[in-house]
């Protein structure tokens, strides 16, 4: 079973493909990316929502494309959780936009159970997820610091993805559909 796994934002959105042996229930990463956006340069004279536009073209088309490549047979995302500003209410905003646009639609965990489901603490820090999801699939391709271990700055986003697919498995949701394939 092909399960797409996506940790959705405005700026780093992560994509990764686990290919799933539902007799075992062992999972292998088969493909991962990382689909960021920026903000337009100062110096560019431009409007915000047509920046806002650009940059949610940006995360539609590839993952459109994405789906249609590998064609998953399920999708879980992790669903965002309020914010505390304007620009992180716009991202929450983007980023639940970009999840009603899936096919087929996801399955969705909180950042809690996203936790829990990894590292076993609701306030794990992303160090902690980072340092779990690498032990877990060091398969991934992951950029490396000098000291051979993931980078916290980038790396956290493809780490929150794989704690997403185990999240995933917990669901009622998953354990549905599993019971069908059988």
């Amino acid at each position: 079973m092909k399960i797409l796994t996506i940790d959705p934002s405005m700026s780093h959105t992560a994509l990764v493909l686990f290919e799933l042996n539902t007799e075992s229930m062992e999972a292998k990463v088969a493909w991962s990316t990382t689909i960021n956006t920026e903000k337009a340069k100062k110096n560019k004279q431009i409007r915000a929502s047509s920046d806002l536009i650009q940059r949610c073209r940006e995360l539609y088309e590839p993952i459109q494309y994405y789906l249609k490549i590998y064609q998953p047979d399920l999708i879980f995302a992790e669903t965002p959780s309020g914010s505390q500003s304007a620009s992180g209410m716009k991202s929450y905003g983007v980023s639940c936009f970009l999840l009603a646009t899936l096919s087929p639609d996801p399955i969705e965990v909180t950042p809690i159970e996203v936790k829990k489901a990894s590292v076993g603490s609701k306030t794990a820090s992303k160090a902690e997820m980072i340092a779990w999801a690498f032990e877990k699939h060091p398969e991934l391709e992951w950029k490396l610091d000098k000291s051979g271990k993931p980078q916290v700055t980038t790396e956290e986003h493809k780490a929150d993805a794989v704690a997403v697919f185990y999240a995933g498995l917990q669901t009622s949701d998953f354990k549905r559909v599993l019971s069908f394939r059988k």
